[in-house]
């Protein structure tokens, strides 16, 4: 069976997921996220059985899909809403679909929603599943991301029907609890199922981690770290939606309201010191490390750190290969395990996400320009244009001062005593045209931070 799930709201979408995840038969799930999407979908696959369509949003009234259902398509059609919809213009078309129209409640419960899908399920496949009380009902690791707090005892599955507790109810748990068990590659937790309503009542309700304006500092890089992985998943499924920017907005306040913390250098370098997630850690340290520079220099905005706030998350959105994009960028002996062509692939991500950026007037102007040009040097010996230190602008390269020194220290393993000789060795190239302003500002960084330190 084949679902379109249309959701502009996350939390509302995971809600549905995590249902459909533990139905008793496989099902095959398509996401989007706006009206266009879905209309285009469908015109696209004329083998969906179901589609569950919000109508809670502006760029998605999942009531107008029936009149083209109606005309075209033989798939159901589930709309979901907190309103009646009774007086919608269209009504007459939903009602028309007969029985393959149902409204349900955003809030509906896992029985409900499973015992409506089945039926859906039975009546179009002729198969016949019952809903079953399961003892324990899974959830996919990446939601435990959001939070750092359990509501309920949380197990692993180890064996067909053996199950052993990893976390108590209201345990705090850190990334790198969750990260041991992603590292051998378990998508799945599992939880009570006397717990599993409230779970997916609280998936749909809870805000994020990062959402908390009075986040404690110690819980901060946990958050910002979580999020971008939860960012880049999403823009996997949906493309870069209002709710991916959203949560991009609240990653930039939590980074910016923490860089006046002078202990933050020191900590930060302790704790990616052997990290593996190259891409994500690399964002974080370079939404640090400009806005420390821009705050450095005698032209320091808000505005201006927004901008490479954004940068810094957005830079490697399209790039799911952490391991090139390390190879790459520090020009390790590894290179050579990769095709010219793998290669040349990886230096078209600029260009791919300006692209992207620049659809998107939801963005800051001249985040596309930075983003393009990240991986430009001062000697015309970057990409993916070759442009040499005078014709990137002065912002762009704070940006690109910022990812050089940040490089510098995976090639140091984050040892802070190394940061003397990184400065020196990046001032032969970095310290005049566009770039001597910036890199003069991440020299002042370190003469405060390494006193502090």
């Amino acid at each position: 069976m084949k679902i379109l799930v249309a959701q502009s709201n996350l939390k509302q979408k995971d809600r549905f997921n995590l249902y459909l995840d533990n139905l008793p038969t496989n099902v095959e799930v398509f996401e989007v996220a706006n009206y266009v999407q879905l209309q285009s979908s469908l015109e696209q696959m004329d083998d969906i059985d179901l589609v569950i369509a919000s109508h809670d949003s502006s760029t998605l009234e999942g009531m107008k899909i029936s009149t083209f259902i109606s005309q075209s398509h033989e798939c159901d059609l589930i709309v979901n809403s907190d309103s009646s919809l009774e007086e919608n213009f269209e009504r007459k078309s939903f009602d028309a679909l007969g029985d393959r129209a149902h409204q349900i409640e955003n809030k509906i419960n896992c029985e409900s929603f499973h015992n409506l899908i089945l039926d859906i399920l039975k009546r179009r496949k002729e198969l016949n599943f019952a809903y079953t009380q399961e003892k324990y009902r899974k959830v996919r690791l990446i939601y435990f991301l959001r939070f750092n707090r359990v509501l309920c005892d949380v197990f692993i599955k180890i064996g067909e029907d053996k199950f052993v507790k990893v976390l108590k109810k209201d345990d705090i748990y850190t990334r790198e609890d969750l990260q041991k068990y992603r590292d051998k590659e378990v998508k799945y937790l599992y939880i009570d199922n006397d717990d599993y309503d409230d779970f997916g009542a609280g998936l749909a309700q809870t805000p994020f981690l990062i959402e908390d304006k009075s986040l404690s500092a110690e819980f901060v890089e946990d958050a910002v770290i979580n999020t971008l992985d939860i960012v880049h998943e999403m823009v996997a499924e949906s493309g870069v939606t209002e709710e991916v920017l959203n949560l991009v907005d609240y990653t930039v306040f939590q980074i910016e309201n923490n860089l006046d913390d002078d202990r933050v250098l020191g900590k930060l370098l302790d704790n990616f010191r052997g990290r593996k997630d190259y891409i994500l850690d690399h964002s974080y340290m370079m939404a640090y490390f400009s806005n420390s520079i821009c705050s450095h220099m005698d032209w320091d905005s808000e505005e201006i750190r927004k901008k490479l706030s954004y940068a810094a998350i957005l830079q490697d959105l399209t790039v799911s290969d952490a391991k090139i994009a390390y190879d790459v960028n520090l020009q390790t002996a590894e290179m050579i395990n990769y095709s010219v062509e793998e290669i040349e692939i990886y230096k078209k991500h600029p260009e791919t996400i300006a692209k992207l950026i620049a659809n998107n007037d939801k963005i800051p102007l001249n985040v596309d320009e930075i983003v393009l040009c990240h991986h430009e040097r001062p000697e015309g010996t970057g990409f993916p244009r070759g442009l040499s230190h005078h014709r990137v602008s002065q912002l762009t390269a704070v940006f690109i001062v910022a990812h050089v020194f940040v490089d510098e220290l995976y090639r140091c393993e984050f040892e802070l005593d190394k940061i003397t000789e990184i400065l020196e060795r990046m001032k032969v190239s970095y310290d005049f045209g566009n770039y001597k302003k910036p890199f003069q500002g991440l020299v002042n960084v370190f003469k405060k931070t390494l006193l502090v330190g």
